[in-house]
């Protein structure tokens, strides 16, 4: 299946989280923080003049997240999808 998110929309699948990103450990079940990667994007933020500000993030990217009220989740095939604004991400890891 595939996903044609709009706008600033983001599709992202889950990363089993081992709990450390380099050196740094993260307390994911305390603060649903999810890691995932995305595998769609949106063109970008639909601005009020009309212009569209294109995303920072862009496919492949793996994320950090927080799982919260404005996310939306899909599941298809036992594997589940989050929509998500790129708002809603915390950090970009390289």
């Amino acid at each position: 299946m595939k996903f044609i998110p709009l706008y600033d929309t983001i599709v992202v699948l889950k990363i089993e989280n081992d709990n450390k990103i380099g050196e740094i450990y993260v307390p994911t079940n305390e603060n649903n923080i999810i890691k995932g990667k995305i595998i769609e994007t949106g063109v970008g933020t639909l601005l009020k003049n009309g212009e569209i500000f294109p995303l920072i993030v862009k496919i492949n990217d793996i994320i950090l997240f927080k799982d919260s009220y404005n996310v939306e989740k899909y599941k298809v095939d036992n594997i589940e999808y989050y929509f998500i604004k790129e708002k809603d991400i915390i950090s970009i890891i390289k």
